[in-house]
């Protein structure tokens, strides 16, 4: 629901929303719930000075079964898949739960295995007064002051199962299986608290017709704090009680913590234009971190972009076919301080626990060195550009490449002290890495068919990659060791394997092989297992035959295309999204692939496929290796979004009294080309994970909009 309304001294907006999202799983599932809650007020108070305030709140109850629903092994995903279809899903006697392998249909209930309980609130405050300098124009001046509440609530109460076959002959129920035997609860309760001021002088005036100059001279300080408690109790007397008071006091346990940091930050802008063709930004940051130590606290931090509109230029008029040409050129530095708090001091923590006179005490024990030249990780990224438009739109796009560089990356050094030194080291601003990168789009719009038809079609393609200039790490001697560990000077994401050549159809191709594959002379080798080729040449298989097998799991090219028509009165928007130059790794091991496409796909002997898909089942160790036979590349196209529209003419919503009245269908994941589909793997699942992780849904709405 949003109201929203005022006159020309002051104005309102409000909206409160619910959204309700149930899972996948039928019987006792859990839902998400979530609520918004927002007040706007904008006053002018005099001629000069306005004021803003703006007061939210979103409260998100996430009520689950409390097995995870991430992705994963030990999530309720391997549940399902180990859930066997051979047990039937009830008993005669339904205070019984029934033996199923994977017991997904008791798991994935809340009201019987248990529940997590995530409970959130988000609250924030905003109040900001401008003012507008009449003795100096285009001075004003700005105070902004921000808070943010977050409270967090999380309970995770599980329940015994117990599990029983039944002979249908007989009528004799018996016990198969059990998970626990009585009921535990977790609970963790936290908050945070955020309070952001701003405090700003803003300056935008012309000189002439040709000059431009606005400049910002700002000063920010963050303040934050958190604190957490937590309390564990098992064993319950019965699990109808969910409370901790019902937990046994033996092997119970609690904790608590907290934390706190700031940050100060100067930042000063200016930006010039002559003639809207010539264009010049200028920044420095002064940021300063609690998380360093005083003398190292302060960060400096400058940027400058420049632009140059050449379609404005003299010698670019007569070349009507340009709309829009404008070339791009940046550089800029930041700073992060992601790193733990107060590393630059001494001192001691909880450690080790101790008996004295019988009883357990507390031990401390020392933080370990600090490091007061502990400073900030500094980022340099280089940037070109190009924007243009031809034939009035009929051609338009841009493009942009990238070169970024982090250094002072903290890690704890290797290399320089020996390893019977008595005292954990401090990290350091020791690493450094850079990436490279473009992204390109292109489009066409315009009007067609009388003027009837207006469109919008357009495409971008990305790639990037990242480097290491530096990584600590120990000096390798082997050749080998140092071809496949270094990481100095080598892509981030080099995947090392060994070379898989298909699988063994016969006891005698084992026989012949000329090197010992398994290191116990391939007694262990039967048909259907991988073989491995043996690199090196050597008699053996060992570590030194891995080679490069890919490019890592996150995709290096990104592209996508859209469209958007409309035709008098109907619509149509439509988005295409892929990615590409990446790897799965297919695990059949840890819920990699669903146990059916593991049946269908496998080696069988009466078949003994080479080329399978999957190795014999129950196969040689050496089928676990890291490999190209598991690690698979991958990539994809996706009709991800579409919607169809149609809006009564502007007569006839006028005389229902509104303002819009839209009847659409919508979708989302409609379709999808991938490389994985073989090993029914959604190409965007997690790497290593294709069968345990929530899984995408495809989405169709009919729904209408109404504006009043």
């Amino acid at each position: 629901m949003l109201v929203r309304g005022g006159s020309d001294r002051i104005k309102y907006y409000g909206f409160v929303g619910w959204l309700n999202q149930e899972t996948v799983w039928k019987h006792g599932g859990g839902d998400y719930n979530r609520y918004n809650l927002q007040s706007n007020i904008d006053a002018k108070i005099t001629d000069n000075l306005s004021l803003q305030l703006d007061l939210s709140s979103i409260i998100e109850n996430r009520h689950f079964p409390w097995r995870p629903m991430a992705e994963g092994a030990n999530t309720v995903w391997q549940d399902f898949w180990n859930t066997l279809p051979i047990y039937p899903a009830t008993l005669p006697d339904p205070a019984k739960e029934t033996y199923t392998g994977g017991h997904a249909q008791f798991m994935t209930n809340r009201s019987k295995a248990g529940y997590n309980n995530q409970d959130d609130q988000n609250l924030k405050g905003t109040i900001a007064l401008n003012y507008n300098f009449s003795f100096i124009k285009g001075l004003s001046a700005k105070a902004f002051v921000n808070g943010t509440q977050n409270f967090y609530a999380y309970k995770n109460f599980t329940r015994p199962g117990f599990f029983y076959t039944y002979d249908p002959a007989s009528e004799i129920y018996t016990l198969k299986a059990s998970l626990g035997s009585k009921a535990a609860d977790s609970q963790t309760k936290s908050q945070d608290r955020t309070l952001t001021g701003q405090f700003s002088l803003y300056f935008d005036r012309d000189f002439g017709p040709n000059h431009r100059v606005t400049a910002l001279a700002l000063y920010e300080v963050i303040d934050f704090k958190s604190d957490y408690i937590s309390a564990f109790r098992q064993n319950f007397l019965t699990p109808a009680i969910d409370q901790l008071f019902a937990g046994s006091t033996t092997g119970w346990t609690n904790n608590g913590s907290a934390n706190e940091w700031g940050r100060a930050s100067y930042v000063g802008r200016i930006n010039y234009s002559y003639k809207d063709k010539y264009l010049l930004e200028t920044i420095l940051r002064a940021d300063a971190s609690a998380k360093f130590p005083p003398e190292n606290r302060w960060g400096y931090f400058p940027s400058v972009s420049l632009g140059w509109r050449l379609s404005k230029e003299n010698f670019m008029q007569n070349l009507s076919r340009v709309d829009e040409l404008k070339l791009r050129a940046s550089y800029g530095q930041s700073g992060n301080d992601a790193v733990g708090n107060f590393q630059y001091l001494t001192g001691y923590q909880y450690g080790h626990l101790y008996i004295l006179d019988a009883a357990i005490q507390q031990g401390l024990v020392s933080t370990g060195l600090p490091n007061p030249n502990l400073t900030w990780e500094k980022i340099t990224i280089i940037n070109g550009g190009v924007d243009f438009s031809l034939f009035q739109r009929k051609l338009y796009g841009e493009g942009d490449v990238f070169y970024r560089t982090r250094s002072g990356i903290p890690a704890t050094r290797i290399a320089t002290l020996p390893s019977t030194f008595g005292s954990p080291l401090p990290p350091e601003n020791l690493n450094s890495l850079n990436d490279r990168g473009f992204e390109f789009k292109a489009g066409t719009a315009g009007r067609g068919l009388g003027n009837e038809l207006t469109y919008d079609i357009s495409g971008f393609i990305s790639w990037s990659q990242s480097k290491w200039d530096h990584f600590e790490e120990p000096e390798y001697t082997d050749p080998d060791q140092a071809r496949i560990y270094t990481k100095s000077g080598t892509y981030t994401d080099r995947q090392f394997g060994y070379v898989s050549d298909g699988l063994f159809t016969s006891q005698a191709q084992i026989d012949a092989l000329p090197y010992d594959m398994d290191m116990q002379g391939n007694v262990s080798l039967r048909p259907g297992d991988i073989i491995y080729k043996n690199t090196n040449g050597d008699d053996k298989l060992d570590w030194k035959d891995q080679v490069e097998i890919g490019k890592g799991t996150v995709p290096h090219w990104m592209l996508g295309f859209s469209v958007n028509l409309r035709y008098k009165n109907f619509d149509f928007n439509s988005l295409f999204q892929g990615a590409f130059g990446y790897y799965n790794y297919v695990n059949i091991v840890h819920g990699g692939l669903m146990p059916e496409i593991v049946y269908d796909l496998r080696w069988k002997e009466e078949t003994n496929d080479a080329g399978a898909l999957i190795p014999r089942l129950g196969g040689s160790p050496t089928n676990n290796y890291v490999s190209d036979y598991y690690y698979k590349k991958a990539g994809y196209l996706r009709w991800k979004t579409m919607s169809f529209g149609y809006s009564l003419p502007k007569q006839w919503v006028e005389k229902m009294r509104m303002q819009q009245f839209r009847i659409y269908f919508a979708g989302v994941n409609l379709l999808t080309f991938d490389k994985l589909k073989d090993y029914g793997i959604d190409p965007e699942a997690p790497s290593g994970n294709g069968a345990y992780y929530y899984p995408q849904q495809r989405t169709l709405t009919f729904g209408i909009n109404l504006s009043f």
